[in-house]
């Protein structure tokens, strides 16, 4: 190696800073791999390479010797030639970036460069240099900070802002975040502590939750910079950021949610004060035409006109008498959560005869069949099992052909008893089935018989029983099927 391993000590002679049986250790530390090294003559042309730098460089051993650096390098020569002449002047030059392409065909690297002026008897001898590749942890970087512009991006896509928070003490958020809170920057939030835009009366419970970590939603009042008030959703979840643990907090503007929930709930409230207060100050004048009615049909001296004319009046009340039990109804279910019922002991096919006889009498072009099996006692309520096998059976009969014949069978089985009623001309599209128990639905084509809340009301006669009402229909007919619980819960 033209370059000696000894240094001049100031005012005496040369003394060799290792002895000999010390450089074949020299010889390995400068052949260690994971650093490119090699030593530069006055002139700046290679004079020793180590084995890390030519593999570095995809370059023979022979391609440095005895030619200037920047000439073996040009791609680099623009950002290594000032590096080289600092070291020139004596200057050591630590960790200096460097990027290009050191060879053709090696592709461009990513380097830290240290140079390090060599002396001899007060003289410059050289420069040292050395090289470590940084190219995989430049492009792992990249990559990190892709993902994190693209994880942000999604957060921002995901939810309305976010924040990061250590102790409820901001540390960063995002552009969305300070714009719903009325600022005009995130820096403005950093360092301040959250509670500073929550509503006082929340900021007990948002600190409970900030010291619980708590992980599941949560709804808080919002205090903007304008003192404006607007509802958010809270999602926190804890994160690694700088080596600690911290919380991310993902928030959500829910004042059109809040908004909507309220206008239904207002609307709810009054279309249910409003049946509740029509279905009774219905009824008294109801009665009155029903008592009048009926003394009328009492009446022996009546012609057949005036006969008529009183029984379409009857029967218009009697009509107007169920609307009314409908209302009634319905605003029970919606206020107290069901139906009451009052279950006692009963033979279901009893109570389900009385009710195939009367609609055969309103329908005597019909053929009503009726099918029994097993046992059919149990303890339900008489008067809405009524209700339920009439509004059901009205429905079979209203919407089917008057050819068709309807069956009605009953089957006890253990636990409990199962009433159907099909019509095989019957047909109810598939998409109709989710909604075909709704309230206020009444069917196609349209009945002027009632509300539209009579299957609405029997499947709720069902439930209060404990039971069921459900619907199947094909190409072969529909069938109702209603599956009651021998033993009715009563809540």
């Amino acid at each position: 190696m033209p370059q000696s391993l000894f240094h001049p000590l100031p005012g005496g002679p040369m003394f060799a800073v290792a002895p000999e049986e010390a450089w074949p250790f020299l010889g390995a530390l400068l052949n260690a791999t994971g650093c490119g090294i090699a030593l530069l003559d006055r002139e700046l042309r290679p004079v020793w390479v180590n084995g890390a730098l030519t593999s570095l460089s995809g370059m023979e051993t022979r391609a440095y010797l005895g030619r200037p650096l920047v000439d073996v390098w040009p791609k680099v020569a623009f950002s290594l030639a000032p590096l080289l002449a600092r070291a020139l002047s004596g200057e050591n030059v630590v960790e200096a970036p460097l990027t290009g392409v050191l060879a053709a065909g090696s592709g461009e690297k990513h380097l830290r460069v240290g140079l390090s002026p060599a002396h001899q008897a007060g003289v410059l001898a050289g420069v040292v240099l050395w090289v470590r590749d940084e190219t995989e942890r430049v492009r792992e970087e990249a990559r990190l900070r892709e993902r994190e512009a693209h994880m942000r991006s999604l957060a921002d896509v995901a939810c309305d802002g976010h924040f990061l928070h250590e102790n409820g003490v901001v540390l960063d958020a995002n552009r969305a975040l300070a714009h719903l809170l009325g600022h005009d920057s995130p820096r403005e939030l950093i360092g301040h502590h959250l509670v500073e835009w929550v509503a006082p009366e929340y900021r007990p419970a948002v600190m409970s939750a900030v010291a619980r970590g708590v992980e599941t939603p949560y709804e808080v009042m919002c205090v903007r910079r304008d003192g404006q008030r607007i509802p958010l959703e809270v999602l926190g979840k804890f994160v690694t950021w700088e080596g600690r643990q911290v919380r991310l907090a993902a928030i959500w503007d829910i004042s059109g949610r809040k908004a909507a929930e309220e206008r239904a709930e207002r609307t709810e409230h009054f279309r249910e004060q409003l049946l509740g207060v029509v279905g009774h100050d219905l009824r008294s004048p109801l009665e009155s035409i029903q008592s009048g009615t009926s003394a009328l049909q009492r009446l022996e001296n009546l012609e057949e006109p005036q006969q008529r004319l009183v029984g379409h009046v009857a029967q218009a009340a009697r009509r107007m008498e169920r609307m009314i039990h409908e209302l009634l109804d319905f605003t029970r279910a919606r206020l107290s959560g069901g139906l009451p019922v009052r279950p006692e002991p009963l033979v279901l096919d009893r109570l389900v005869e009385k009710v195939l006889e009367e609609r055969r009498q309103g329908h005597p072009g019909r053929t009503l069949l009726m099918e029994t099996q097993g046992d059919l006692r149990g303890h339900w309520d008489a008067g809405r099992i009524t209700q339920l096998a009439d509004t059901l059976l009205g429905s079979v009969l209203q919407h089917s052909p008057e050819p068709t014949p309807v069956w009605l069978k009953l089957v006890g089985a253990v636990g409990g008893v199962t009433l159907s009623i099909r019509n095989d001309s019957l047909t109810v599209p598939q998409e109709e089935h989710a909604t075909l128990f709704e309230p206020f639905r009444r069917g196609r084509p349209a009945s002027a018989e009632g509300l539209g809340l009579g299957l609405f009301i029997a499947r709720q006669v069902a439930v209060a029983h404990g039971g069921r009402l459900t619907v199947e229909s094909s190409q072969g007919g529909t069938r109702f099927v209603v599956w009651l619980p021998r033993e009715s819960f009563v809540r």
